[in-house]
């Protein structure tokens, strides 16, 4: 199948150019004779937007900076977290800080501030100078600036949902200008974002394909109007949540001395933005409906999937390479390597012998969000019971589990479905399980393996083989169905909130919820929210700006437990194993400052970016 490749270096001829970013950084000199020759001709402009679209969509992935080793998950209460030279084990254990470390690295958040600017300069420079290229005809230049304007809008949203008001910044700029720019307001920020969002929607295609003659789907996966119309939704949808949209900041609310509100807060509490939030994502499964991007839901609305259905479509869903459901995805091919930090956070098969995952299982936490395949609770071990189970209690908890834990995760002895009957998949997975063979460990129920728990996530490989890299949905059509339920409730609207939330929980082979009561439905919703996008860079965030009231106890703070297992040998069968039990890994950081991230202390210090509270 075709896609577009990208990767860190995109040619021999952008090594050439901008190995040394000089369009991505502040150059020594204007770089004038530079512009011209990138922008004489259409494979060096192009390889200046390929860089940007790398760059420019990797926050939050292994890819990016700050959190290298290991994914987001590791932070919100999903997976372990790591080995202890880890980012973000410092983060789970001590909580963000503001200065470099010993070594010269910046560890204090899961994304990297300055590193936006870098992109969104070179989105400027090809906006600024793209009318030069001879090459491009003047709708495709149209259509490139339409990239452009999108990428510093994913980056402004991502912005806003991480640091609140942040700087506003128009242009490329040189030497000669005057960058010491402030923070905007949260609602300037806000209000940047949709303008930047609309310079791209005017400009983008619906498609790319045949969008030149002759190009069939060579250019697929390129950034698209719906892809800025999941963008805009998605940006509305924080601005609606009670983080930002509050009677008063969540300084104020935690006690926390700070003078500059309207940084980190939208001024008060509208119920008019879930309605603003609501049309997005309205817009953006219609604009899907007519240009072939859709749900995979094989039973159809108003149906429930059978266990079957649930598994392939949810499986496809989220794994399928420019599938019908995915909008927008961050793309990289590391065949042409052994690995990379795409693959060693996400890839635990045998087709990988390389790597540091061995210690990022699922943590129970999660794990008890699943549900059973008729939406019941699963009764799985807690920590303090009297002795282990037999194995047959995990072998029946994991015969009636629901679809999607059979998808995201595979486990000791019943394997995952990701991959049916490929033993590089299922037993012969990289470190599965917290196992031991020791009877005084099972005895004590002390944990076995930390870090290795139930299982591995076998997420975005579904039917992958030996296939090792995949693409990361960045936005998927099952995100603006889930953000529908949320803001329909919140906005007082029960039986449309119903109406999304059962699309979600019937295409995954649960039955539907009839609850009304604002409050109940709501914690349906997230939960509901937890499991659809395990592992897809979401529940951080989410739980952030919900304020949720266990966000400190047991989702991102708080006692963290791991399922560990007594077998023979060492052996993963379920021949092999005989008892598991859950026990106490570690707790969790969590302090009312790390709603929002902190900025460097060395660029507070310049006396331009003021800090966010408690920092």
């Amino acid at each position: 199948m075709k896609k577009i490749r990208i990767v860190a270096i995109m040619t021999a001829v952008l090594m050439g150019v901008s190995g040394c970013n000089l369009f991505l950084e502040m150059p020594e000199v204007t770089g004038s004779v530079y512009l011209e020759d990138v922008f004489s001709n259409r494979k060096d402009t192009e390889g200046m937007l390929w860089r940007a679209y790398h760059r420019g969509l990797r926050e939050g992935l292994p890819e990016g900076w700050a959190i290298n080793h290991g994914t987001l998950a590791s932070l919100s209460g999903e997976i372990t977290r790591g080995y202890s030279w880890h980012a973000g084990y410092n983060l789970v254990v001590n909580g963000p800080t503001t200065v470099l470390d010993a070594s010269g690295q910046f560890q204090g958040a899961p994304a990297n501030f300055n590193e936006n600017w870098e992109v969104i300069r070179a989105c400027w420079i090809i906006i600024a100078n793209i009318d030069k290229c001879p090459e491009l005809s003047d709708e495709m230049k149209e259509y490139m600036k339409g990239e452009a304007y999108a990428l510093i809008a994913y980056r402004y949203v991502g912005m806003f949902q991480r640091w609140g008001g942040v700087p506003i910044v128009r242009q490329a700029n040189e030497m000669t200008d005057d960058i010491a720019f402030p923070r905007a307001s949260a609602q300037k920020t806000l209000e940047f974002a949709l303008e930047m969002i609309n310079e791209a929607e005017t400009r983008l295609p619906d498609t790319w394909t045949d969008i030149e003659p002759g190009c069939g789907d060579k250019w697929e996966g390129r950034i698209t109007k719906g892809a800025v119309l999941a963008m805009k939704a998605r940006l509305l949808t924080f601005a609606a949540r009670p983080l930002f949209n509050a009677e008063q900041s969540y300084a104020k609310e935690f006690g926390m001395a700070y003078s500059a509100d309207s940084l980190i807060w939208l001024g008060g509490y509208d119920k008019e933005r879930y309605k603003k939030a609501i049309d997005a994502h309205l817009a953006v499964i219609e604009w899907g409906k007519a240009h072939g991007k859709h749900l995979i839901f094989t039973a159809g609305e108003g149906n429930r999937n059978s266990f079957e259905q649930a598994i392939d479509d949810y499986g496809r869903g989220v794994s399928e390479l420019n599938g019908p459901e995915v909008l927008l995805a961050f793309k990289i091919e590391s065949d042409q390597q052994v690995y990379n930090n795409m693959t060693e956070g996400y890839n635990w098969s045998a087709y990988v012998d390389a790597g540091e995952r061995s210690l990022r299982g699922v943590l129970t936490n999660f794990v008890r969000l699943y549900r059973d395949k008729d939406g019941g609770e699963i009764d799985w071990p807690v920590v303090g019971e009297a002795a282990p189970r037999d194995i047959s209690d995990f072998a029946a908890n994991i015969d009636k589990i629901e679809p999607r834990f059979r998808v995201d995760i595979c486990v000791p002895g019943k394997f995952g479905r990701s991959n049916d009957g490929d033993a590089k998949w299922n037993e012969g997975i990289w470190y599965m399980g917290s196992l031991t063979s020791d009877a005084a460990i099972a005895a004590s129920m002390s944990r076995a393996t930390e870090g290795r728990s139930i299982g591995v996530p076998t997420k975005f490989y579904y039917k992958a083989g030996a296939r090792r890299w995949f693409e990361f949905p960045l936005f998927r059509l099952a995100e603006a169905y889930m953000s529908l339920a949320e803001c329909y409730n919140e906005y007082g609207d029960a039986a449309n909130a119903l109406k999304y939330l059962n699309i979600i929980r019937n295409r995954a082979g649960l039955p539907s919820v009839a609850e009304t009561d604002q409050a109940k439905l709501r914690e349906l919703i997230v939960r509901e929210r937890a499991l659809e996008f395990f592992e897809e860079n979401q529940r951080y965030y989410d739980v952030k700006h919900w304020k949720h009231p266990d966000i400190g106890t047991k989702i991102l703070g708080g006692p963290m437990t791991e399922i560990s297992f007594l077998t023979t040998d060492g052996v993963n069968t379920m021949a092999a194993l005989i008892s598991y039990w859950d026990a106490y890994s570690y707790t969790g950081y969590w302090h009312p400052k790390w709603f929002l991230e902190p900025f460097r202390q060395d660029e507070v210090n310049k006396g331009i970016i003021a800090q966010n509270p408690g920092y």
